[in-house]
């Protein structure tokens, strides 16, 4: 197996790497003010047998699809994770989309998001509620691929 990285960060104006490798080894590469690392963005999948649902995300305050080659914002769930995909243009900063009961966490949690050359703190509660919480909101879209 190789290795996944992704982005993560809870300073909406840091962006650092998480690699877990195929061990379940992580080693964090990133420059922070804060000596604490949440862990809760941090996905790595594994073969599984099992299929996966996709269902159109709900989105809130006027915020729509990008469009293009970016698609529809799309919710994937089975085997105990969901994934959100998508990127989201023109609506009101705050409350951007609301996950299906079935995608619900147990504790509210903080992401790293995607705006161009900044980045975007988006947290997730756990009535499923997505909202953009600080950081970079230029350019009228977010990515919700974390």
């Amino acid at each position: 197996m190789g290795s996944t990285t992704s982005s993560t960060s809870t300073d909406a104006t840091k962006t650092g790497t998480n690699t877990a490798d195929g061990s379940g080894k992580i080693t964090f590469s990133f420059t922070r003010r804060t000596h604490h690392v949440h862990l809760s963005g941090l996905d790595v999948e594994v073969a599984t047998t099992q299929a996966r649902t996709m269902v159109a995300l709900g989105l809130a305050s006027r915020w729509r699809a990008y469009g293009g080659s970016y698609g529809t914002p799309m919710v994937s769930y089975g085997n105990g994770l969901c994934c959100v995909d998508g990127l989201i243009k023109h609506g009101s900063w705050g409350h951007l989309a609301t996950l299906p009961a079935q995608c619900r966490p147990s504790m509210r949690l903080i992401f790293n998001l995607n705006n161009n050359a900044k980045t975007s703190r988006v947290d997730i509660e756990t009535h499923g509620k997505i909202s953009f919480i600080t950081g970079g909101r230029d350019h009228s879209w977010i990515s919700l691929s974390g």
